[in-house]
């Protein structure tokens, strides 16, 4: 009896320590930050980031700017997100970012995103940045 109870002891130590050593749950994500001071002031302006991490751009603007993400491939699903998803968790391609505030996103796909700021939307051709680069590989 004693011996069956030792072994079912040793039973749940093992599968107790081999669930919390794999477990993902409490791993941080690295965050990338971007900060946006102007329509030509983004830095960094490319950015190398793995799947899953969290990307988040600050706007230090006294004023709300406009992110769009720009592609023919439609982002269908992100793994965190501030600001991108719609009540119908749909991912927008444009979002606001309000003064003094960040949105964040974590890809959760290889590939390579393009997005431009615009500081004044009634006025997209003039307050339109250049085009932002973010690479993403998969993670190691």
């Amino acid at each position: 009896m004693l011996k069956h109870i030792g072994v079912g002891c040793m039973l749940c130590i093992f599968v107790l320590a081999g669930c919390t050593k794999f477990s993902k749950v409490d791993t941080p994500h690295r965050v990338h930050d971007i900060q946006i001071s102007g329509k030509d002031s983004i830095a960094p302006f490319e950015l190398y980031a793995a799947v899953g991490e969290e990307i988040r751009w600050h706007n230090q603007l006294a004023v709300p700017i406009h992110l769009g993400l720009l592609g023919v491939k439609p982002i269908v699903e992100v793994g965190c997100d501030k600001g991108f998803k719609t009540w119908f968790g749909a991912i927008k391609d444009v979002v606001v970012i309000p003064a003094g505030g960040y949105v964040s996103v974590c890809f959760l796909q290889a590939r390579t995103i393009r997005y431009n700021i615009w500081t004044d939307i009634a006025d997209p051709f003039h307050s339109m940045s250049p085009t932002g680069i973010i690479h993403l590989d998969e993670a190691a």
